[in-house]
């Protein structure tokens, strides 16, 4: 019997408009940062994994990482998909005044 607390797992449709906003978002960055994104992520290698094919440091990897996370959350947050699903408004979404 499932407690009143356990959380509703959504299904793979359900799902599927999330992460091709998410998709549409990295299609939005640069190859370098579209890169970083997909290496840490899909292939879950380490900063200095990654700083290594790079041909940079991993203190500069760590803030390459950064900084391209930084830009794909802007991208995230003025998606119209993801605005809606997490019910955003225009200061959290980095709009306002622009």
């Amino acid at each position: 019997m499932a407690g009143a607390l356990e959380p509703i797992a959504e299904s793979v449709q359900e799902l599927q408009p999330l992460r091709e906003a998410v998709a549409d978002c990295i299609e939005k960055l640069n190859e370098q940062d579209q890169f970083i994104v997909n290496a840490l992520n899909s292939e879950m290698i380490s900063l200095q994994k990654l700083g290594e094919r790079l041909g940079v440091s991993k203190p500069h990897a760590w803030r390459l990482r950064n900084a391209a996370y930084e830009r794909l959350a802007l991208h995230l947050r003025s998606h119209p998909y993801i605005q809606g699903r997490f019910n955003l408004d225009e200061d959290e979404s980095g709009n306002s005044g622009i």
